[in-house]
């Protein structure tokens, strides 16, 4: 046994040197003075960005070593381009963080083969956490005709599509419940889809997520400009009157349900939080401890208030792994019922090849 005495002339030495600076950094010292880019995959001034950057203003309080949280906007492709960025080329030492798009976690289950993400399965990146349940709802403009589900569900009603690879709401009701909505594409974010319906170029908004709607326009809801046919999820809002439905409750057959479930999973991770495979543990394991702390923060839930975003039922790292083993685990045939539903009626934007000019002769 080596004594106190033989230790320190050792460290005095230089000989246990190597063995001290190969043990790993405790998560104060790696990230003190150090900042965190959290890269958004939504414009500015969305929802998701409204969320991040609300994150991004308080999270270093809660982190050890208190680092600096750059947010970062990254559109594209419906946030695709940043989460594939996160998974394939961001450090993967904590110091880059993603806020996608919920829904591209279920690419891969529900495109299969024809999926633009670059990982096969969402549980090889590490998921930090979410702020909220999210709740999507059918909304349809008054002057459609139709105030409930039960008068709309026969009715060709038109609905505004952000882009052709969006639309998947209104596409999965169509084929599990029998719908009419005939979907128009591409009206691009939320802003754009909403002054459609007040122009009358479409009719409604299907998957419309709930915390944006009451954010921004529950004036319409409360005058009656809007109705509310559905929700859209596992769970109801409670915030929603209680006489809208919800979608798992209009399926036809247990078979339709479970396909429903697959489809509207992503909603319970909100929005949700990532970092990028190879972590360290322990830095992973700070960040959802972080990000939990934060949402019980009486600062940050008056920031959140101030901007009228939703924190409700925030969902855990570990919590947003559950959901996606819970999905990613469904029976087969319920897969293929998802993946049906979602093709059927699907909008393929082709794009032309551009010509080629000719030379002009000398």
């Amino acid at each position: 046994m080596i004594s106190n005495r033989s230790l320190t002339r050792l460290f005095a030495a230089g000989l246990l040197l190597p063995f001290v600076a190969g043990a790993p950094a405790r998560a104060e010292d790696f990230y003190a003075g150090k900042s965190i880019s959290l890269y958004i995959g939504y414009e500015a001034g969305s929802s998701y960005s409204n969320y991040a950057r609300a994150l991004a203003g308080h999270i270093g309080r809660f982190l050890p070593g208190k680092p600096n949280v750059v947010a970062r906007n990254m559109p594209g492709a419906g946030s695709m381009r940043s989460i594939n960025f996160i998974y394939q080329v961001a450090p993967k030492d904590g110091t880059a963080w993603g806020a996608p798009s919920r829904d591209v976690a279920m690419e891969p289950l529900l495109y299969g083969s024809e999926s633009k993400a670059a990982y096969k399965n969402p549980l090889d990146l590490n998921w930090i956490g979410s702020l909220n349940t999210e709740v999507g709802v059918a909304a349809v403009w008054h002057t459609a005709g139709v105030k409930t589900w039960e008068e709309a569900k026969d009715k060709p009603i038109i609905v505004a599509m952000a882009s052709a690879h969006g639309g998947i709401s209104a596409r999965a009701v169509n084929a599990l419940l029998g719908a009419k909505f005939q979907q128009v594409c591409c009206y691009g974010g939320g802003n754009n889809q909403n002054l459609a319906m007040e122009r009358g170029e479409v009719q409604a908004r299907i998957g419309w997520s709930w915390s944006s709607l009451a954010s921004t326009q529950m004036e319409w809801l409360t005058s009656g400009k809007i109705r509310l046919l559905m929700q859209l999820g596992l769970q109801k809002n409670a915030d929603i009157p209680g006489n809208v439905p919800l979608v798992l409750d209009l399926a036809r057959t247990e078979k339709d349900k479970k396909a429903l479930e697959i489809i509207f999973a992503a909603q319970s991770m909100g929005r949700p939080f990532v970092m990028p495979p190879g972590v360290p543990a322990a830095r992973l394991a700070e960040a959802r401890k972080g990000l939990m702390a934060m949402t019980k923060d009486k600062a940050f839930l008056a920031e959140a208030a101030k901007h009228h975003l939703e924190i409700n039922d925030p969902k855990s790292g570990q919590e947003i792994e559950a959901i996606l083993k819970t999905a990613y685990g469904a029976p087969t045939d319920a897969v293929a019922a998802a993946r049906a539903a979602i093709k059927s009626g699907e909008i393929k934007i082709v794009r032309q090849p551009k010509k080629k000019k000719k030379k002009k002769a000398e």
